[in-house]
């Protein structure tokens, strides 16, 4: 949003609970209570709308099933994708994921691998392909589609909804302790938060109708990204454990049959991504939208201050 206000744009911010976002405050942008599972809670703000961003949707922690997934991810996606349509708006942007088209081989992937096999998707990633899917055949109707996928991404967040790469990065410098999974060499494409905000505002400009485009950065390995962490903070790591991939999964198995998670939504689905390559291409995305991004180094720093000046946390530091 504060890239938007900056421009001196009117922003109109839906959201579940306000108050968790009472801290922003600005003379263009009103915070309004509305859930994407309820239309009417959001109709009215359409009409006129310029551009509608489309960042919602529920992410694929274990224990979330594939029908609540399904729900907000497709259905509910579907029925703000038709409204957009009947209030003419001037463009669409939605907010996808890098990882609808599958884990990397030798090559980092791009938007012309197609989407991600069944034996590697989870049912957040089939939520993620059905929502895109569906959103396209809407794109005939006059929905002005611009769809941005970004990898995996990282940077300050708010402590209401904590990002899964900043919260690692917190409970790393609690315990000082590298712990990684079936070697931790793996390498994912990690992307700031800032160059993803900057990657939409361009996309909505730019961007072509009916395309996607994989908003990336620096890919790291589970390792490397807690050896540069710690680097940052003068540490060194107070111990390093690999648990092997098959230790990993038996356990997670486990779990799941204890909780009762469906398969694809569950602790073994989330060791399955996390030991797999997810190295990704932005180079559509450079080429036609001039999209950029800044070292992950860069990025973990500005992170690690954000940290620190959050309230009620204390400066990471060693016991």
């Amino acid at each position: 949003m504060n890239a938007l206000l900056h421009d001196e744009r009117t922003v109109i911010a839906l959201c579940r609970q306000p108050r968790h976002v009472a801290d922003l405050r600005h003379r263009l942008l009103n915070v309004v209570a509305g859930d994407l599972e309820d239309p009417p809670s959001y109709a009215s703000y359409l009409a006129g709308a310029a551009t509608v961003f489309h960042l919602a949707g529920i992410r694929g922690a274990p224990g979330t099933s594939a029908r609540a997934m399904r729900w907000l991810n497709v259905e509910a996606t579907l029925a703000l994708g038709r409204a957009a349509v009947a209030t003419g708006v001037r463009r669409f942007v939605y907010v996808s994921s890098a990882l609808i088209f599958g884990p990397s081989g030798a090559q980092p992937v791009s938007e012309a691998a197609g989407y991600c096999p069944a034996s590697a998707a989870t049912s957040y990633i089939t939520s993620r392909v059905q929502g895109l899917e569906a959103l396209r055949t809407l794109i005939g109707d006059g929905l002005p589609l611009v769809t941005v996928c970004p990898t995996i991404i990282f940077g300050p967040d708010h402590p209401t909804h904590p990002n899964r790469v900043t919260r690692q990065v917190r409970r790393l410098l609690q315990s000082g302790a590298d712990v990684v999974i079936g070697g931790g060499h793996q390498r994912r494409t990690l992307v700031g938060v800032d160059d993803v905000v900057r990657g939409l505002v361009v996309a909505e400009g730019l961007g072509r109708i009916g395309e996607a485009y994989i908003l990336g950065g620096d890919d790291l390995s589970h390792r490397e990204l807690n050896r540069l962490v710690l680097a940052l903070r003068g540490r060194s790591p107070r111990v390093s454990l690999s648990i092997p991939r098959w230790i990993a999964l038996t356990a997670a198995r486990a779990a799941d049959a204890v909780r009762r998670h469906e398969r694809g939504s569950g602790f073994e689905a989330a060791v399955r991504v996390l030991t797999r390559e997810w190295r990704s291409s932005s180079g559509k995305a450079e080429r036609d939208l001039g999209y950029t991004h800044a070292p992950a180094r860069d990025g973990l720093r500005r992170t690690l201050r954000a940290l620190i000046d959050q309230p009620g946390e204390d400066e990471p530091h060693e016991e």
